[in-house]
Formats: structure tokens, C-alpha cells, sequence
């Protein structure tokens, strides 16, 4: 599936409260920074900010959250990695 890319400009500001939401999240899922999914998880961070979230704690959660159901998904599929790898 193709993605489209915007032309998002960030301020330092907004890159700092992605890290903090990032590193929050990370620690709510039990998980080193190198995590395989790292990238995915901050993929998703940086969509919530897109969509007008500015709360680390709130992007944080949200992201943990639903990096958990997709690793719940995964699980019934049967091809589930161990969430807290």
C-alpha cells in the first residue's frame, strides 16, 4: 500500500514532545528503545501529533494502546511476536 507523505514542517518544540511521547510509550509497553517495532510506534506517535494531539502522556497512551492491539491481533493470527520483547 502506497503511503502519501505531506510537507509537515516541525518545530523543536514538536519534535520534543513526539521523543517524550515516544520514550513514554516505550516504557508503557515494557519495551528497550531498539525494539523491533520502535519504528512502528513512532510512526504512530507522529500520526497522533499530525492529528492535533499535543499531550505527550495523552499521545503516549494512545499509541501504546493501540501498538497493544495490534500486537493482540497479531497474537490470533498466529503470528504474534512477544509483546514484551
Amino acid at each position: 500500500m502506497p503511503r502519501h507523505f505531506r510537507n509537515i514542517i516541525y518545530y523543536s518544540e514538536d519534535w520534543d514532545v513526539m521523543e517524550s511521547a515516544l520514550l513514554k510509550a516505550t516504557r508503557k509497553l515494557h519495551r528497550a528503545q531498539d525494539h523491533e517495532d520502535t519504528d512502528r510506534l513512532a510512526r504512530r506517535v507522529m500520526t497522533l501529533f499530525d492529528q492535533g494531539l499535543r499531550d505527550a502522556e495523552i499521545i503516549a497512551r494512545a499509541a501504546a494502546n493501540q501498538e497493544m492491539l495490534i500486537a493482540n491481533i497479531a497474537s490470533l493470527r498466529g503470528a504474534a511476536r512477544p509483546l514484551h520483547a
